[in-house]
């Protein structure tokens, strides 16, 4: 009778042996097939991120949002283009795994994850991080991006492997970041007006403070005429009014010369003022000189209405536009003209 006891209890205990194991392989599997498909970054806090760092060997960019505004660190504290971070933001959040696996330190190193800030790591092995931070400085997460994939020797990589700082997971993801390799420049805002001619009523064009030429639309007319000034202002008509129309930049001058107005002979006395129909008024002050292709341009903007929400819209512009000295090409700096 013992025996036979001894017998049944070790078959049981055999069988439920066996169905441990099983279970605890069946949930591994499961556990990997969840973590497959699944958006990688979607945890994240993106409404608590207030810097966004891209660190490589060769450059690093600091975005950071002051002010109401994001900002480029390594370009003068400059604005950033808001579209490109959104960009990055939607696409990161629409990133999903592909493969997910365990990787020791000799893994990491051929897939050139391990991190960009560590001087005792060889170049070689070195990925490129994107660190998140919140209002305080605090890391929200670090994300190392490492080695693409690619289908073929030739073409455009399929993916990337990546991992978060804190873990030796690797994600291979159906993406490869190409803003990773952007540098301070590629951030800043380059199109800092977009004001057509349709909306404009007048233009006026002053030197050493006084009007030298009108030009006026009257309601119901398309085209500007001349209503003061000398004739060959007429030649120079389309360009004037299309001045602000998709008005884009090469890039700031250092905020510590801007000062100065006469380092890059601008005089607040000469200036071209776009006045539209909703009330906003863009002064333009072209520089009297040009470096080669480089040319200067200050701006300003005010409201002459009764609406205080434009006049909010006026000044929040004016804030973030008003303290730069603007570089443009020499073809847009010609749209401005002061005979």
């Amino acid at each position: 009778m013992k025996a036979k006891t001894l017998f049944i209890l070790t078959l049981i205990f055999v069988c439920v042996a066996v169905i441990t194991v099983f279970v605890i392989r069946h949930s591994h599997i499961n556990e990997h097939k969840k973590s497959v498909g699944i958006h990688i970054f979607s945890e994240i806090p993106w409404n608590n991120v207030y810097e966004i760092d891209i660190k490589g060997i060769e450059q690093s960019v600091t975005l950071v949002k002051s002010n109401g505004a994001w900002r480029v660190k390594e370009y003068y504290n400059y604005l950033a283009d808001f579209s490109q971070i959104s960009d990055l933001v939607e696409k990161l959040k629409g990133v999903s795994i592909g493969q997910a696996f365990k990787a020791d330190k000799a893994v990491l190193k051929r897939l050139m994850l391990l991190d960009p800030e560590d001087q005792k790591t060889k170049d070689a092995y070195k990925g490129k991080a994107l660190v998140l931070k919140d209002k305080n400085g605090k890391v929200i997460k670090k994300i190392i991006f490492g080695k693409a994939m690619k289908q073929q020797e030739i073409g455009f990589p399929a993916g990337q492997y990546v991992r978060f700082a804190d873990e030796d997971t690797v994600y291979l993801i159906g993406e490869y970041m190409t803003f990773l390799t952007q540098g301070p420049r590629e951030w800043i805002r380059l199109e800092i007006l977009n004001v057509g001619p349709i909306d404009i009523k007048r233009i006026v064009g002053y030197k050493e403070g006084k009007e030298i030429y009108v030009l006026e639309k009257k309601k119901g007319e398309s085209e500007f005429q001349l209503r003061k000034g000398p004739e060959k202002v007429k030649k120079k008509i389309q360009r004037i009014k299309n001045g602000i129309n998709y008005l884009t930049i090469e890039g700031v001058a250092d905020p510590k010369k801007a000062n100065d107005l006469s380092n890059f002979g601008i005089s607040l006395k000469d200036y071209v003022q776009y006045e539209l129909s909703n009330g906003m008024i863009y002064k333009v002050y072209p520089s009297k000189r040009c470096e080669k292709e480089k040319c200067y341009i200050k701006l300003e903007i005010a409201y002459d209405g009764s609406d205080k929400s434009m006049l909010e819209k006026a000044k929040i512009k004016e804030k973030l536009l008003s303290p730069w000295i603007f570089e443009v090409s020499k073809w847009r700096h010609d749209s401005f003209f002061l005979p």
